[in-house]
């Protein structure tokens, strides 16, 4: 390889840094910017690189080490566990944006050929930058985030049938030798797979045991590549072979580890796939093609959200879900670019027709951070939702407690209210969760807890609380405002992530509870522990820290000082704990006199409960027993102190 490409690629690298700074700093995402700097460094623009040939060879490294990252990142038991809307809402998608983009561009003029492959490449999105974007947000989790996923995996599932299919839809393999053609495609995935299973662990083994740290990263390019170039020896793709490589080790033990290694120079090499993509455009051919170029683009958005959100609904996803997912959906993606390369390597897409395609497809990409980030926003302005739940949640009996959604946080709030024999009811929208808790017990109806039908159903009016555990920030938004208004009496308490997400659903009106807050206090207390600081005073730290650190929205405000006239009204509106004494508690037996806890605490006993019988104004020879509830009130540093009193004197 010519010393001078060495060069070149150090001021396209350098121009492709510059734009990919500039384009971060307004949120275009980074494919593009190197696209663009692709076009600034080819032929159409200041011309560092006149043949982009040798460019591509490095850019086919670099879609070999993708293709094997992703392989390696397939969550396979996520797919078995959403498997139905992400086949068959997948396939809908992928099938049915192929077929409409396919009839709308044959009956434009294109031929069946180049019709197919518009239709296919306009039918994948971007992985890269719709996990992103769902990540930056926290939806990743959410229903909605998880049928983007896993639709999004479906696609790059296709793309590895879509490769090794290519030829044959470009009507370059003779039809009477298909049969010999896809024996050997056959015989070539059989001898792939048997490298990925027995071959590559053995060489990563190998490697390992040597104890040369440099060996392994050796080992993952010689293994990904290696693979790729067998399965191009015996007539697939390298992308293919790579994929498939990837694929089979995700389930070893040393898949991390590989991804780990391999993802630097997969970024690196990678990025020249997209320059190159952009050396192909021809920036004049653009300016004059402008209007026309935005209106293909405008019309492949829609048309990938129409079709995505009809697949998606008609595989039972709900429609608030389908709504959300599809718009997340609605760019084109990194691996229609490959397919379309391809394409353009086969002779099927005229150059003309590949300029439109190229910039077009680059426009959807421009606006797909904003679709995703708006998307839930978007969805409630259409006022999509689900119209109800099953049936057995109407049955729901008044003063039970809604759980929304039955994660790790909302099964243990069902064990809490189980323990206490206080009724409940679940509602939640996976329904492999429904069907599981269904059969173990639970009182859960399937239902989207966004929908005002579906909660009132659930018998909102006439519940204690309504806790809400989804991991879906927007969600839980929509359902704090949709209960305040149906049922304003009905106190909600929310699990949010963060600390200014709590803020909002505090202003919203719910209780907010910041695992960021919570976690991190938790991390505090553990580490004081560790160190002997003792269990009291370590409460007493945790309490102050916790109101110091809450955003003020979430602060508890402290009783006010008041005079002797004022004390009548206000200490009914103060804040008053609760303790109830437990059986081996040390102030069982003990009166309120002996525990003195005015003068050792700086709490006051408002009241004592027993059995049904209330004292509002306690005797001080009161003894108390297991199962008497006490009114404290006091700071909260002075109650803590008080029940450390009156469990362990």
């Amino acid at each position: 390889m010519p010393h001078g490409l060495f060069g070149d690629l150090v001021i396209v690298y350098a121009i492709a840094l510059g734009i990919v700074i500039a384009a971060g700093r307004i949120g275009i995402p980074p494919i593009i910017a190197l696209i663009v700097a692709g076009a600034l460094s080819g032929p159409s623009g200041f011309r560092i690189i006149e043949t982009p040939e040798e460019v591509d060879q490095l850019a086919e490294i670099g879609i070999v080490l993708l293709l094997f990252t992703v392989g390696l990142e397939i969550p396979m038991r996520e797919l078995r566990r959403i498997w139905r809307p992400v086949v068959f809402g997948g396939a809908l998608q992928v099938g049915g944006t192929a077929a409409l983009a396919g009839a709308i561009a044959s009956l434009a003029g294109v031929s069946t050929r180049a019709a197919v492959f518009i239709g296919l490449f306009l039918a994948l999105s971007s992985t890269a930058i719709v996990l992103k974007e769902l990540g930056r947000h926290n939806r990743l989790d959410s229903a909605p985030g998880r049928i983007t996923t896993g639709v999004l995996l479906f696609q790059d599932l296709a793309v590895v049938l879509l490769l090794l299919a290519a030829p044959i839809l470009a009507g370059s393999v003779d039809m009477s030798a298909l049969p010999l053609v896809l024996g050997r495609a056959a015989l070539a995935l059989v001898a792939i797979l048997a490298v990925g299973r027995l071959a590559l662990p053995a060489l990563f083994r190998l490697v390992t045991a040597c104890g040369q740290r440099e060996a392994f990263p050796l080992a993952v390019l010689v293994g990904s590549v290696g693979t790729a170039a067998l399965g191009a020896s015996l007539g697939v793709s390298m992308a293919l072979g790579a994929f498939l490589a990837g694929l089979v080790l995700a389930g070893s033990e040393f898949s991390h580890q590989a991804h780990a290694e391999v993802r630097p120079l997969r970024d690196l090499l990678t990025s020249l796939f997209f320059v190159s993509l952009g050396m192909l455009l021809d920036g004049p051919a653009f300016v004059r093609s402008l209007p026309l170029v935005a209106a293909i683009s405008i019309a492949a958005v829609l048309l990938k959200i129409l079709a995505a959100g009809a697949a998606l609904a008609a595989s039972g996803t709900p429609l608030r879900v389908a709504a959300i997912a599809a718009l997340c959906l609605a760019q084109v993606g990194e691996f229609s670019f490959v397919l379309g390369r391809d394409a353009l390597r086969l002779g099927v897409l005229p150059p003309e027709v590949w300029q439109l395609l190229l910039p077009a497809s680059i426009l959807t990409m421009l606006v797909a951070p904003t679709l995703v980030s708006f998307a839930p926003q978007l969805a409630e302005r259409l006022h999509v939702g689900t119209g109800g739940t099953d049936a057995d949640a109407t049955s729901a009996k008044a003063g039970h407690v809604l759980i929304l959604g039955f994660g790790v946080g909302g099964r243990l709030v069902a064990t809490a209210l189980r323990e206490f024999a206080i009724p409940y009811h679940i509602i939640d929208l996976n329904g492999a969760t429904v069907r599981e808790a269904r059969a173990s017990g639970e009182p859960i109806s399937y239902g989207d807890v966004t929908a005002p039908d579906t909660l009132m159903a659930s018998g909102l009016a006439n519940a204690r609380a309504v806790v809400v555990v989804v991991s879906d920030p927007d969600a839980a938004m929509r359902v704090v405002r949709t209960a305040g208004r149906l049922a304003p009496s009905v106190p909600a308490i929310v699990r949010a992530r963060y600390r200014m997400e709590a803020a909002r659903l505090q202003e919203a009106g719910a209780i907010a509870v910041a695992e960021e807050l919570e976690a991190s206090l938790e991390v505090v207390a553990q580490l004081l522990a560790g160190l002997d600081v003792p269990g009291n005073i370590i409460q007493v730290i945790v309490e102050d820290y916790r109101r110091r650190e809450a955003m003020p929205v979430l602060r508890t405000p402290a009783p006010p000082r008041v005079t002797l006239s004022q004390i009548s009204p206000d200490v009914l509106s103060a804040p008053v704990a609760t303790h109830q004494i437990q059986e081996g508690d040390w102030a069982v037996g003990r009166t309120l006199q002996e525990l003195n806890l005015r003068a050792t605490t700086g709490v006051n006993v408002l009241a004592v409960r027993r059995a049904g019988r209330s004292w509002t104004s306690p005797p001080p020879d009161l003894a108390l027993a297991p199962g008497d509830v006490l009114y404290l009130l006091g700071d909260d540093s002075d109650v803590l102190l008080a029940r450390a009193r009156l469990a362990q004197g």
